[in-house]
C-alpha cells in the first residue's frame, strides 16, 4: 500500500512539473573573453520574477563543451565567492564531480527549483539526483544571487514582448527545431539538381579548340559529291550516307527470305 503511494505520488510529481507552462522572463550570454560558453534563460509560470518565487527554471544553452566535474568545482567555486555554505558540501560537490555527465555543445542543461527541491535535467533526460531546499536554495543562487551580475540583468523582464517565450514542458528549447533551415537546405538541393540536369549552357561557353576533332573532317565533305556506290563484293561496310535523301543500297544478289507457313 506504502509503494502503491509513493509511487503515485512521484508520478504526479514529475506529471506536473512536466506539463507546466514556463514563461520566459529573459536571457543573457555568458562569455569568458571572447568566447561565449552558454546562453542562460530564467523562466517562471507566470512570467514575472520576485526573489525567492518557485518554482522556477534556468536553462543553460551551451556553445563550448564543458566537462561534467569541472562544472561541480565551478559550483562550489561559487558558493564560495558568495559565502554561501551547506551542510555535507564537501560529500555533495563531490558526488556531482563523479556523477554529472559532460556538456557538448547545443546540449542544454536546466535546473527546475521548486518550493522544497531541485534537480538537474539536460537534454531530455531528468538526472537521479534530488537536492535538499538548502542546496536548492544554493543552486539558484549561483545565478539569481542579486550580487551577481548575471542574475542583475536575467531577472529583468523583456520589454519587447514579442521576444518572449513560452514552454510547456521542463526544458526550455533543449532542442531548437529548425524548419526555415530545413527548407533552405531542401532549396540549395533543388537548385544543385537543376544545375545538374541544364548541362547545354557549360558546353556553349567552350573554346572552339575544345570541342571534338573529329567534327572539323566532315565539313568538307559536305561540300564534296557524294561517293561512288561500293561494290557488292567489297571487304569493308560502306562508309554512311552524307546525303539523307540518297537511296538505300540493295544488293540484287540477296533475295528476300520467305516466311516458313
Amino acid at each position: 500500500m506504502r509503494k502503491t503511494f509513493f509511487l503515485s505520488s512521484l508520478f504526479l510529481l514529475f506529471s506536473t512539473s512536466a506539463l507546466a507552462t514556463w514563461q520566459k522572463i529573459n536571457d543573457v550570454d555568458y562569455t569568458f573573453g571572447p568566447f561565449k560558453i552558454y546562453n542562460i534563460s530564467l523562466y517562471t509560470e507566470t512570467g514575472e520574477y520576485n526573489p525567492g518565487i518557485r518554482p522556477l527554471m534556468l536553462t543553460l544553452k551551451y556553445e563550448k563543451p564543458v566537462d561534467g566535474r569541472d562544472f561541480a568545482i565551478s559550483l562550489a567555486r561559487s558558493w564560495s565567492n558568495l559565502g554561501i555554505k551547506v551542510e555535507d558540501q564537501e560529500n555533495i560537490i563531490s558526488h556531482l564531480r563523479k556523477t554529472l555527465p559532460n556538456i557538448d555543445p547545443k546540449d542544454s542543461l536546466s535546473y527546475i527549483a521548486l518550493e522544497d527541491r531541485g534537480y538537474f535535467v539536460l537534454n531530455d533526460t531528468v538526472l537521479s539526483d534530488e537536492f535538499s531546499e538548502e542546496v536548492n536554495n544554493a543552486i539558484v543562487s549561483v545565478w539569481l544571487d542579486p550580487r551577481v551580475e548575471i542574475g542583475k540583468k536575467i531577472t529583468l523582464k523583456r520589454k519587447d514582448e514579442a521576444e518572449r517565450e513560452t514552454v510547456t514542458v521542463p526544458i526550455a528549447g533543449v532542442r531548437e527545431p529548425v524548419p526555415e533551415q530545413a527548407v533552405e537546405n531542401q532549396e540549395n538541393s533543388a537548385k544543385e539538381e537543376n544545375k545538374v540536369d541544364e548541362p547545354a549552357p557549360a558546353a556553349d561557353n567552350q573554346p572552339e579548340e575544345a570541342k571534338p576533332e573529329s567534327v572539323q573532317p566532315t565539313q568538307p565533305e559536305e561540300k564534296t559529291e557524294p561517293q561512288p556506290q561500293a561494290e557488292p563484293d567489297a571487304p569493308e561496310p560502306a562508309a554512311p550516307a552524307e546525303d539523307e535523301g540518297a537511296e538505300p543500297i540493295i544488293d540484287p544478289s540477296i533475295k528476300p527470305k520467305l516466311p516458313i507457313s
